[in-house]
């Protein structure tokens, strides 16, 4: 149970921790609108950057969840 417990915490920090890095992923693509009003198109286009951002942020939190895991498994040993 503790361990699903952990995972649940993970998830919801991983969620949360993905919305910045999808803004951030948007921002650095510069993209810029054709006129000053979006078209339907364009806004399509940038929720879905966002929910690529979102995902790759998702991706990268859990994959630095199994390193930061692997550090403290295998190379910080406890002396108990």
């Amino acid at each position: 149970m503790k361990v699903v417990a952990r995972e649940l915490i993970w998830i919801f920090i991983a969620l949360v921790l993905s919305a910045p890095v999808a803004y951030l992923f948007g921002n650095t693509l510069e993209l810029r609108p054709e006129q000053e009003i979006l078209s339907k198109t364009e806004e399509v286009f940038e929720m879905e950057l966002y929910l690529i951002g979102g995902i790759i942020g998702f991706i990268c939190t859990y994959v630095m969840r199994v390193i930061i895991w692997a550090v403290s498994k295998y190379i910080v040993r406890d002396d108990q």
